[in-house]
């Protein structure tokens, strides 16, 4: 390059310069951040919608138990009569159910739990019955009805836990721990809920008693 500057530029300063115009284009062309807007709250019920996959929706609704138990209720709403040769075999299957399925979770349940399972275990059952002696004791106390419907609510609330889900968690492959855990607490849950319930009949019965006499 000449000193008078009538030459042509070195050939650093014409690096510089693209180096310099491709910093510029690159700012100009970046995403301006603006003032970051915090996201509205969102309800539980729409938390829980959106991540709901639909094929677990669907999966639901096509659950036997389900749709049996909705069929029979939209029937016996429109004053659908069963026939008596229906009736029959019906109560004929479903009265050894109950025997047949609690023998067979007792028989073939994994219930090799470690402590820290056994923990777990208690403290989920622990507040599903502290739970239920409250609403117990409020239903008691609160419910303005005779005194054997508020003790068949008392009784029902104290039931075990549903054996439908020891289906579920097998049926959609939470895993065996989880499975395990399941079988175990209905294990467990049955026992201490024959125990009270049968507590809570021998009250009802001699308070039902007293106040007869």
């Amino acid at each position: 390059a000449g000193a008078g500057g009538g030459g042509p530029p070195a050939r650093d300063e014409l690096e510089l310069d693209e180096l310099m115009d491709d910093e510029e284009g690159e700012q100009l062309l970046a995403p301006r951040k603006g003032p970051v807007v915090a996201e509205a709250p969102r309800s539980t019920l729409q938390a829980l919608s959106d991540g709901i996959p639909r094929e677990i929706v669907v999966d639901a609704l096509k659950q036997p138990v389900l749709v049996c138990c909705v069929l029979s209720f939209l029937l016996n709403f429109a004053g659908v009569p069963l026939p008596l040769i229906a009736d029959t075999p019906l109560w004929i299957l479903g009265e050894p159910y109950k025997f047949s399925l609690y023998f067979l979770v007792g028989y073939y349940g994994d219930h090799r739990i470690g402590s820290h399972e056994v923990k777990r275990m208690g403290f989920a059952l622990g507040v599903r019955y502290a739970i239920s002696a409250t609403i117990i004791v409020a239903v008691l106390v609160l419910l303005p009805m005779e005194p054997i419907y508020r003790y068949t609510v008392a009784l029902a609330l104290l039931s075990p836990t549903s054996s439908y889900l020891i289906h579920l968690v097998g049926e959609h492959g939470y895993g065996e721990g989880l499975l395990r855990l399941t079988v175990c607490g209905g294990f467990v849950s049955t026992l201490v809920s024959t125990f009270a319930q049968s507590l809570l009949m021998a009250v009802f019965s001699s308070s039902m008693e007293t106040v007869q006499q």
